[in-house]
Order: C-alpha cells, then sequence, then structure tokens
C-alpha cells in the first residue's frame, strides 16, 4: 500500500489551528477526491467532509516529514553519528549543537512541526468519527497518530499536550500505543497491519513492556520496511537534509570523518553505512570553532533530495526482540539474542569482497549488549533514532559499551556543555503556556 504518493503529498497543505478562531485555514490543492480551481479557507464545519479528509491526513504527514528529516539531520550531530562541518548559517548549526548541546528553550520550529502532525491526526480522528468516516480514513489517522507521538517520546524528555503543564515524556508513548492499537482494529488487511504494529512494537519499547514489544515485532516480516516521503518539489523543508547539507550544492557542512563509521565501514564495506570521499573538495564549506577546516567526506545512504527516510523495519523488529531477550522480557539467553543480532546483520554483503559480513561473538551478555547497541546503530544509521536509543540506555543503567567517539580533545566545543540526549520545551511554547515555567529546570 502506498501510504502517501508523492501527488497527494503535494496537494495537501498545512492545516493550523486558529486560536480563538470560528475556522480553521485549510488549503487543498488538486486533491484526487475533488475537482478543486480555485483552492481556498474552508469552513470549519466542512473539514470532516469526504472531500476534505485525504487533506486532513496529509497535512498531519507533511508536518511529520518536516520534523523528521530535520531532527535526524539534527540528532544526528548530537548522537555524533556525523562530525560538523563548522557551517553555522544555511544548512548548518549552531555552535552549541555541534557541541552535541541543545540550548535551553531552541528548536521551537521542530516542536510546532512535531505537536501539528500529532494534533492534525487527532483532529481528523475527532472529525472522522462525528461524520462516521470509513474505515480506511481512521486507520491512516490513528497510523500517524502513532507515528507523531512516537517522534515526540524519542526526541522531547518531557511532554506538553494542548496546553497541559510537563508531564512525563511516558505519556507521549503511551498515547502511540493506543493510537497504533486504534489503526488496527481498523486495518483491512495484513498490509495495512505491518505499519502499526512495528509503530506499536519500538513505542513499547520505551514503556519497557518488552513482552508486548516482542509479540508484536515477532508478527513483521524481516523484509517489511514503512518509509516515509520526502520531496525535491517546492519548499526545502521537505528535502531530505541529511543529503542536501552535505552534497556539495552548495553545502559540505558535516563529514564522517572521526565518527565511529568511518573506519567501520573502511574495515567492513557494510553496506548499510557508505560513505566517500572527494579529491577536488578536501575540507567541508566552513572552520569548526576551535579547530579549523574538517576533512570532508560524506555519506551515501541517501543520495537525493527526495531519498525517503524509514520509520520501520523488520530489521528493527528482530534487534527488539533481541533487546527483549536482553532484558527478560522474553524467552532465550544471550545466545538467543545474539542470532538475531546476527540474522540481521549477516544478511549484508560487504562492499569491499562480496562476502556476507561476519557474524558478532558474544561470549557473555555483557557483551551481547554491546553489540546489539552497536548493531541498531548500524541499522538506523542517519534515520533519526540514535540519540533516544542512547537516551533509554542511559536513563535504564543497561550494561554494554556504546561505539560514540570521545570528541574532547578535538575542540573545545565539546566540553563547554554537558551533551543533550533530548530537546527541550521550547521558549514559545513557554512564554505562550502558562501551565509550562518560562525557564527550563
Amino acid at each position: 500500500m502506498n501510504y502517501m504518493t508523492k501527488r497527494q503529498e503535494r496537494a495537501a497543505a498545512a492545516v493550523r489551528r486558529l486560536t480563538g478562531a470560528a475556522t480553521a485555514i485549510f488549503t487543498i490543492a488538486l486533491l484526487s477526491a475533488c475537482d478543486v480551481t480555485n483552492p481556498g479557507p474552508v469552513q470549519d464545519e466542512f473539514l470532516g467532509d469526504e472531500e476534505s479528509q485525504p487533506g486532513l491526513v496529509n497535512g498531519s504527514i507533511r508536518r511529520l516529514s518536516e520534523l523528521t528529516t530535520w531532527t535526524a539531520y539534527t540528532t544526528a550531530l548530537l548522537s555524533r553519528e556525523i562530525f560538523p562541518g563548522g557551517q553555522t548559517g544555511a544548512g548548518g548549526h549552531d555552535v552549541s549543537t555541534q557541541g552535541g548541546h541543545v540550548q535551553p528553550g531552541s528548536y521551537g520550529g521542530y516542536f510546532d512541526d512535531a505537536q501539528q502532525a500529532r494534533f492534525i491526526a487527532e483532529e481528523a480522528i475527532e472529525r472522522f468519527n462525528d461524520v462516521g468516516a470509513s474505515d480506511d480514513m481512521l486507520y491512516q489517522a490513528h497510523l500517524w497518530a502513532g507515528y507523531a507521538y512516537r517522534a515526540l517520546g524519542e526526541n522531547w524528555c518531557d511532554a506538553v499536550i494542548d496546553g497541559s503543564g510537563i508531564q512525563p515524556g511516558s505519556v507521549y508513548f503511551e498515547n502511540a500505543v493506543e493510537n497504533f492499537t486504534d489503526a488496527l482494529s481498523y486495518a483491512a488487511n495484513e498490509e495495512e497491519r505491518l505499519p502499526a504494529l512495528a509503530g506499536r512494537a519500538a513505542a513499547r519499547v520505551w514503556l519497557g513492556e518488552w513482552g508486548d514489544a516482542a509479540a508484536d515485532a515477532e508478527q513483521v516480516p524481516d523484509d517489511f520496511a514503512f518509509w516515509l516521503e520526502m520531496d525535491q518539489t517546492g519548499s526545502t523543508s521537505y528535502h531530505n537534509w541529511l543529503y542536501f547539507a552535505n552534497a556539495n550544492r552548495p553545502y559540505r557542512s558535516y563529514s564522517i570523518w572521526n565518527t565511529f563509521f568511518e573506519d567501520y565501514y573502511t574495515n567492513t564495506g557494510d553496506p548499510r553505512t557508505p560513505w566517500t570521499d572527494d579529491p577536488d573538495e578536501p575540507f567541508a564549506n566552513a572552520a569548526l570553532s576551535g579547530y579549523g577546516q574538517i576533512p570532508w567526506t560524506n555519506q551515501l545512504k541517501y543520495t537525493s533530495r527526495d531519498d525517503d527516510m524509514r520509520l520501520a523495519s523488520g530489521w528493527e523488529m528482530l534487534l527488539i526482540r533481541a533487546e527483549a531477550i536482553l532484558e527478560g522480557g522474553a524467552p532465550g539467553d544471550y545466545t538467543d539474542a545474539m542470532d538475531l543480532i546476527n540474522e540481521v546483520r549477516t544478511r549484508n554483503v560487504s562492499d569491499n569482497d562480496d562476502q556476507p559480513l561476519e557474524a558478532w561473538n558474544a561470549t557473555d551478555e555483557t557483551e551481547a549488549w554491546t553489540f546489539l547497541k552497536r548493531e541498531r546503530a548500524i541499522e538506523l544509521w542517519l534515520e533519526g533514532r540514535r540519540l533516544g536509543d542512547e537516551r533509554r540506555w542511559m536513563e535504564n543503567g543497561t550494561p554494554g559499551e556504546l561505539d560514540t567517539p570521545d570528541w574532547s580533545e578535538i575542540s573545545p566545543i565539546f566540553t563547554e556543555n554537558p551533551r543533550s540526549f533530548c530537546f527541550d520545551i521550547p521558549d514559545s511554547e513557554r512564554d505562550a503556556n502558562p501551565e509550562v515555567p518560562t525557564t527550563s529546570g
């Protein structure tokens, strides 16, 4: 099933809530379900109509697309999946973020995208229920609400919903599970069930519901993948920014230099972590504060502005099942977990010698944890998931080593502030919401 075609995505415009207004502004262009030649404001009462329903869903997807492409790029810096090239203008980040620290109250645009993605989907659900919409539309609205909540939970430590006070971040995942469960109740076939099962499994990981997470994950076939479409037409907000920011057109904003993946790909040829250099462009196109010019190398996972970004996969599900075993939430021991980890690993053929990658060999449970963490880093590289993984493992005190490099000797920017593992509630929300303190704690 194509959950969001390019045509539909371009057709949908943003839906935004106007505080105190009687109508919501909703621009629709060439939706397949209607013939609109002069789109404009639609009265609030008509937003639940059949002709408007696909646009509401696509409005949520559009906000999630913008959120995902930007958070994947920014959190790749924070989690040290990529090395900053020093670019602070267009296509770059402020010096603090390059050093791995998110300033309190910053990144309000990301928060707005995330909240709009889940709000539009939830507004759609309410309206669809009011008018007795089809199971298909209710399925899609709940599915995208689930993924919006998962994104909120993985990227923000604290939860704020519709003007509430600060709540535990786990609330986001509880709402994700609820929406994925509702989506499953409306799914018409197995193809529709899989994205909801995979999303729910990942959310349950964060809630420590290991038995349920493993049970969901086990129902997802290995070769399943669920993609969020990027779009190089129109606004650059919907480009794949991990490509665009480093494609030398004109930006060379980051590098693979000094990351775990630099030597890892050279030594293994793992096709999941490819990178290259360019003799004609030896340096990133800025200078890193406290260091100077950075040797420029570029990832090859994404090779165009409209390369899609993966939201869930069957390979991730195998790693969830392995982690559930190590957590004691599923039957088996660390050798069973390693079998699943190596099933993910050895399916890949090396770019160096065209042979399957060698299996990891753990001699005890702690080593198995190290390989689980490493394999998730490799499998989900540049998909915007690593920073959240590091945070939950740190909070849970899980054993095993991380492959996060130590850059403290390279530049003072990496030691001036503590590393951040999530985004702060932005000043825009703190200033507008009386239930949230105006300064972060």
